[in-house]
């Protein structure tokens, strides 16, 4: 079975600093569980029609994730964000701040890629509801949306700083 991609999620938790992994999972943790014990207590069954409204958006970021990471490979100026190393260990070596924005554009590609294919998934086995699951996995399925518009607010921010050059 094809795992290489698993490669990313552990480059990406092995360059982030503590700080950063705080702002990037702290806020989608809470706001998860806060939609799990909501639903839970007060029997809200609202959470999928929230994420029904929220997959354009998703799509959306897919779409314009890839045409940063293009714009960002093509860019003359990355050259010299290849050798601005950053104070983070990546696979023995010293990392780049290229390296940095590469994995989290690429993280963000595959965790858009896997809520993309969550929905449809969704979608195709809708006869089988059962409650307490439904809403776990869709408090789940909030918690990687928020985490993917945290990751892309810092990505654009490093990329922006890189672009230009502070």
């Amino acid at each position: 079975m094809y795992l290489e991609f698993l490669y990313i999620f552990i480059d990406y938790f092995s360059i982030l600093k503590r700080r950063v992994l705080l702002f990037e999972w702290g806020f989608p943790v809470m706001a998860g569980a806060t939609c799990m014990v909501l639903s839970y207590a007060f029997d809200i069954n609202n959470q999928y029609a929230i994420i029904e409204k929220s997959f354009g958006y998703v799509g959306t970021l897919l779409g314009f994730t890839l045409a940063a990471l293009t714009l960002l490979l093509s860019s003359d100026k990355m050259k010299d964000a290849k050798n601005y190393l950053i104070d983070r260990m990546l696979h023995n070596r010293q990392a780049s701040l290229y390296d940095l924005v590469v994995i989290s554009y690429t993280y963000l590609i595959v965790v858009e890629g896997i809520l993309c294919i969550s929905f449809f998934f969704a979608e195709l086995f809708d006869f089988v509801y059962i409650e307490k699951i439904a809403i776990i996995l869709n408090s789940l399925y909030v918690v990687l949306l928020f985490n993917v518009l945290l990751a892309t607010i810092r990505t654009i921010t490093d990329m922006y700083f890189i672009l230009i050059k502070r």
